[in-house]
């Protein structure tokens, strides 16, 4: 079997690299009048408001910009390019990215942040699967195929699966150890692999994002979509937990969780950028409880040793006497 490897998040790092000139100019303009610019994510989406969480506490310490980008991929290109300071990015992105791209290698983890849950998303009445079509059209052939109701992960051997952002590296690592010989697509939006799935066209979506994800919780129930556990052991970075989407009859639902870090380009110890981004480094950690407990994103809960990056080196710019972490 050919193995997709690099594929599709070097042709994703491509176009980062066309939306990244094409939007060189917006950016400058949002990013000039703030001290630090953070990639963060699609609007309204998870990174988005982790951002917002982090201006709103450590704002009045070092001013931020947030730059909404289509995710990990493009915020590691604006990272290379120096269009931002600061981005959000899943640590296996970083680990597959980082041979491409010596800038890439070289960013620093200023504070681990949550998981990305793999959200599995398929039909509860179940999908056709080994459908026919008419060649050059999505009309099927009558009578071909069988209805499959897919549950679980382990269920999804040999089905096409429409993927969106940063998934599509998440699913070509699992596709490549699994040898699931799974089908890969791509999708441009959640809504846009969601109309996929209820067409026909595909028998899963598999998007990612930190809990609860807001295109799937707001949807209602009745919606007629569901998710499918994760019933595969897990391999380093990645790990399993549990969580809940009632509105879509999932209650302690096993889901592959993929952890997130704050990264830096690395600035000098003693230059202006350096000494930014150590007051936030050092802002965020003296301000974890209030993040924790107060009205902000939950992902905040997650976080129980700031100086944890998942194996990946660590932002210091200071002596390293000097360095504190917080473990909960």
């Amino acid at each position: 079997m050919k193995k997709p490897s690099l594929r599709l998040p070097l042709r994703a790092f491509g176009t980062a690299l066309l939306i990244g000139a094409s939007s060189s100019a917006a950016v400058a303009a949002t990013s000039d009048a703030c001290d630090l610019s953070v990639a963060s994510g699609p609007a309204g989406k998870v990174y988005e408001q982790i951002v917002r969480d982090m201006r709103a506490v450590c704002g009045n310490v070092v001013s931020m910009c947030t730059l909404n980008t289509k995710g990990g991929v493009q915020n590691l290109q604006m990272l290379s390019s120096n269009e931002a300071e600061l981005g959000l990015v899943q640590i296996d992105l970083l680990h597959k990215l980082k041979d491409s791209d010596e800038n890439i290698g070289a960013l620093k983890a200023v504070m681990p942040l949550h998981a990305n849950l793999l959200h599995v998303v398929t039909l509860a009445e179940g999908s056709m699967v080994d459908v026919m079509f008419v060649p050059g059209t999505r009309t099927k052939v009558p009578y071909s195929g069988r209805k499959v109701v897919l549950g679980r992960f382990s269920e999804l051997r040999g089905m096409t699966v429409a993927l969106v952002g940063s998934a599509d590296l998440t699913a070509q690592v699992l596709n490549e150890r699994l040898q699931y010989g799974l089908r890969l697509v791509s999708a441009a939006t959640d809504e846009a692999a969601l109309t996929m799935l209820k067409s026909g066209e595909v028998q899963a979506v598999f998007t990612l994002a930190g809990w609860p994800m807001p295109v799937l919780v707001t949807q209602p129930s009745g919606s007629g979509l569901q998710l499918a556990e994760f019933d595969v052991e897990p391999w380093e970075p990645y790990k399993t937990t549990r969580r809940n989407y009632q509105n879509l009859g999932a209650l302690n639902l096993k889901m592959l969780a993929v952890p997130n870090l704050l990264v830096s380009r690395q600035f000098k110890a003693g230059g202006t950028q350096g000494q930014r981004v150590s007051s936030l480094q050092t802002c965020l950690i003296q301000k974890l409880d209030e993040l924790r407990e107060g009205r902000y994103h939950p992902i905040w809960k997650e976080i129980k040793d700031t100086a944890d990056t998942h194996g990946w080196p660590r932002w210091v710019a200071e002596p390293a006497a000097t360095q504190k972490s917080v473990r909960k």
